[in-house]
């Protein structure tokens, strides 16, 4: 009676053991299915979808006519700043980033044999004075109407992590690759 019960009580939990596998696996699938769409649905939309006002405030900006001094300061808190042709205008002239100013503190490395330019861009031989001494001049941008699938691509065929959002040559906001992952988590 006890080994048959024994089997008995085999043979019900196998089919119960598998039924919690299934479940387990579906759940599985389903997660990842979901996430596949989510993606789908988020490259379909708009920028200006899924932008929120904290990315068109709290960008850090400075003039193109701005000290290095104040250059450093703004990169101290944050790893890029978008530079603008003036105070009043918001007109995005280029951008400078944390990497940009690792060559500026770094020795120069001039060849040796130069031709024209006596020393390279450096704070050492303060050849940089300005924003616009260092800046990059040609920064990849997106607009509000680019889809997110699109802009992803532009950051990854530029290499770069962040895109200012720019209309009529004014920038608005930016949209950076975190922020992209976090509204396709849905932590945003």
């Amino acid at each position: 009676m006890y080994c048959i019960a024994y089997k008995h009580f085999q043979i019900k939990l196998l089919p119960i053991f598998f039924i919690i596998l299934l479940r387990k696996i579906l759940i599985l699938v389903t997660s990842y299915f979901l996430q596949s769409m989510n993606l789908k649905k988020l490259q379909e939309q708009r920028i200006r979808d899924i932008l929120d006002e904290k990315q068109k405030w709290s960008l850090p900006i400075v003039e193109k006519d701005a000290s290095i001094k104040k250059v450093l300061a703004i990169l101290t808190a944050r790893d890029h700043v978008w530079v603008v042709e003036k105070k009043g205008s918001k007109k995005l002239c280029g951008v400078i980033t944390e990497s940009d100013v690792l060559h500026l503190l770094a020795p120069p490395r001039v060849p040796r044999y130069t031709f024209g330019k006596k020393y390279s861009i450096s704070l050492l031989y303060k050849t940089a004075r300005k924003a616009k001494d260092i800046m990059c001049k040609r920064v990849a941008r997106c607009s509000l109407e680019d889809k997110v699938g699109d802009t992803l691509t532009k950051m990854v065929n530029s290499g770069l992590r962040r895109l200012p959002i720019v209309e009529n040559d004014e920038i608005i906001g930016e949209i950076t690759a975190h922020y992209i992952l976090q509204k396709l988590l849905g932590k945003i």
